[in-house]
């Protein structure tokens, strides 16, 4: 479930979104659609806790992003059309780091790495480095 109350977002005498209600059920598919400006990738950015609002509240699954931003962040996927990676890093070094972040042991981490490049068919690349990668593959 996901409820946007009154979001807004502003930079400085710039309204990038004007207040926003929102009530998305559990169960629900929900897309956003409307021209340049209009705000869509800044509330997705908004609802992924990457953007804070300048007003307004964002509660995910019951979870209220502002106060309990990591649980609420637990709840959601989101995939920017520039991910935002560590080059220097590999695939299974990334997929740790982010695994610790997230509260998980390293041992843990570092097999769930190894399930989910193993799952995507990456093992024959978990060595090299995320810059070597296309734009596709880090998406």
């Amino acid at each position: 479930m996901i409820r946007i109350e009154g979001v807004e977002k502003r930079y400085g005498g710039f309204v990038a979104l004007q207040p926003l209600d929102l009530h998305v059920r559990a169960g629900e598919v929900f897309g956003f659609l409307g021209p340049n400006g209009a705000g869509k990738t800044t509330t997705i950015r908004m609802l992924a806790g990457v953007l804070t609002p300048t007003a307004g509240r964002i509660i995910i699954d019951g979870v209220n992003l502002a106060e309990h931003p990591v649980e609420a962040r637990r709840r959601v996927g989101y995939i920017p059309d520039r991910p935002y990676l560590y080059d220097k890093l590999t695939a299974r070094e990334f997929l740790q780091f982010v695994g610790r972040i997230y509260g998980m042991d390293a041992s843990h981490a570092a097999a769930r790495a190894d399930a989910l490049l193993g799952d995507h068919q990456l093992l024959d690349r978990v060595d090299e480095l995320i810059e070597a990668w296309s734009h596709g593959m880090k998406q």
